[in-house]
């Protein structure tokens, strides 16, 4: 009879709707004097090498919500650019859109260094 019981028990603990749970852990998290706010920010970084076709940006900002938003691309070797746009936040999740855009950029690759002017190299 004990193990009937218990078994019970346990099954009903296993039954407790967890949504409710972390509603209610959530709630006390931002009623507590400890938890922070998130902080604000703002970065941009932008790579532009005519040299080496090398074109990659990125920007992304935090707002006192903690929401955020952003955007990089980057030149791909077949001259596309890929423009990637995301947002963060605590109702959506996160949510990213790629989108291609057509460039006229050649891309040059660099020729290979022959291996014996290479730095470090110790022929036979």
């Amino acid at each position: 009879m004990k193990v009937l019981v218990l078994a019970c028990v346990l099954g009903a603990a296993v039954c407790f709707p967890q949504g409710q749970q972390y509603a209610q852990g959530q709630q006390r998290l931002e009623e507590d004097p400890l938890f922070d706010a998130p902080d604000p920010y703002q970065f941009t970084l932008a790579v532009s090498d005519d040299e080496f076709t090398n074109y990659q940006s990125r920007q992304e900002s935090q707002d006192e919500n903690g929401v955020v938003q952003g955007q990089y691309s980057w030149v791909a070797p077949n001259g596309i650019r890929y423009v990637t746009s995301y947002s963060a936040d605590p109702v959506n999740g996160f949510q990213a859109h790629t989108q291609e855009e057509p460039t006229d950029i050649k891309i040059v690759f660099p020729k290979p260094v022959p291996l014996e002017l290479q730095a470090g190299y110790r022929g036979n």
